[in-house]
């Protein structure tokens, strides 16, 4: 029984691990950098869409290593090597791609404004690009993949892994519905025409869409557990 134990189900809890940690992400470089009164939300909800790719894919990429790892673990170093697995898979996943964005990518202007033209490599490279790098692509992925770790171990520990996942899927898509209406309150009204009012529109259209999607991956996956179920 206990080789069925498999921590299959922490990639719900990685999509919700990822909305978080790149949302708050998001939250800071919203706090500190210059914006249009209007638009200053749109880190926010930028980064939480954006979470749920990178949360998704570390997700995977944790299960992958736990497959690969699970027919050489030894009696009495299981959990030590879910842990470790589970971290690197999920580190890795979540920290590659702005990895790659950031150090062979153009010059990003969002440290400083929100709305520029990329900076010159002379104002970018190593102190601005170190500081981007570690706060928005280190920082996300490391959080994540410690709360990934952590929902690793307790689904090794249990038969009803994949219990709450569609629920935790459920709630991070209804939360991503919720989130433009939420943070836009209390900002004044876009003015002129163009894209810097356009902005928000789009940002808020990112996220419903991100929104959808993780509530139908929430259904296909309950639906998916009551056919196990029927089965069983």
């Amino acid at each position: 029984m206990n080789e069925r134990k498999h921590p299959v189900g922490v990639v719900p809890w990685a999509v919700a691990a990822g909305t978080v940690a790149w949302g708050l992400a998001g939250s800071w470089r919203a706090e500190h950098m210059r914006n249009y009164p209007w638009n200053v939300w749109t880190p926010i909800g930028y980064g939480a869409a954006k979470g749920v790719v990178l949360g998704l894919l570390a997700g995977w990429c944790a299960v992958w290593l736990l497959r690969l790892g699970k027919s050489t673990t030894q009696p009495g170093g299981g959990r030590v090597r879910t842990a470790s697995l589970a971290f690197t898979g999920g580190l890795l996943a979540g920290i590659t791609p702005g990895t790659i964005r950031d150090f062979t990518g153009p010059p990003q202007p969002r440290t400083l404004y929100y709305f520029d033209e990329p900076r010159p490599a002379a104002e970018w490279y190593w102190q601005p690009l170190l500081s981007e790098w570690l706060t928005y692509t280190v920082l996300p992925a490391l959080g994540c993949a410690l709360a990934l770790t952590a929902a690793a171990l307790l689904a090794a520990r249990t038969s009803r892994r994949d219990a709450l996942g569609w629920a935790v899927l459920a709630t991070v898509g209804v939360g991503l519905l919720l989130l433009p209406h939420y943070a836009t309150a209390g900002l004044p009204q876009a003015q002129g025409n163009g894209d810097h009012v356009n902005e928000s529109a789009t940002a808020a259209m990112t996220v419903w869409g991100t929104g959808l999607a993780v509530l139908v991956g929430s259904v296909i996956l309950r639906r998916k557990m009551r056919r196990a179920t029927s089965t069983a």
